[in-house]
């Protein structure tokens, strides 16, 4: 089902869930609700009516920052970092035996990457394409280090110092601000 809140169209999706959610995805400000099965139409049109201020605030904001983040990063930086994932896991694979599935390249707002564990993809940070080859390194080896331990608990800390004796000094830089 689809609401329009102004020119913004808004998915409605029935779940077996307790709470009604709302979710602005990058990078265009998608908006989805999901809907417990129990909540009627009424009841979801109210809630939308209540958080109609939250909704197109935070559907600006998402799509200003992937705005200025396209501005930042262009499509040379883009292919740079490309470039150097593929680099780096043409590297370190063989090193630490294993092999993910796919790397694939997002804007996310909390983490520099991500591993799933069950399909081997990872995902890297487009805002790495602003940061040092160091940090791209530390990066990509710390997920494929999930690959080998998904938690972080001492055996992945382990798996870090070994494999990149220097880690703690790079993800330092990593975090800094530019």
């Amino acid at each position: 089902m689809i609401k329009q809140i102004g020119t913004l169209n808004i998915e409605i999706e029935r779940r077996k869930i307790k709470n009604i959610n709302i979710y602005v995805k990058p990078p265009n400000g998608d908006v989805l609700v999901t809907v417990p099965m129990r909540v009627s139409n009424e009841e979801v049109f109210r809630f939308l009516k209540k958080k109609e201020d939250w909704i197109l605030k935070n559907h600006k904001k998402v799509k200003n920052r992937q705005n200025s983040l396209q501005q930042e990063i262009n499509l040379e930086q883009r292919k740079w970092l490309e470039d150097k994932i593929i680099e780096y896991a043409m590297r370190w694979e063989p090193i630490m035996k294993v092999h993910a599935n796919g790397f694939t390249i997002r804007d996310m707002k909390t983490r520099w990457g991500s591993c799933s564990i069950h399909s081997k993809k990872i995902r890297m940070n487009l805002q790495l394409a602003v940061k040092s080859e160091e940090c791209v390194e530390y990066v990509l080896v710390h997920e494929l280090c999930h690959l080998l331990e998904p938690s972080h608990n001492q055996r992945f800390y382990d798996l870090m110092s070994h494999f990149l004796p220097d880690w703690r000094e790079r993800k330092q830089k990593l975090n800094e601000k530019v």
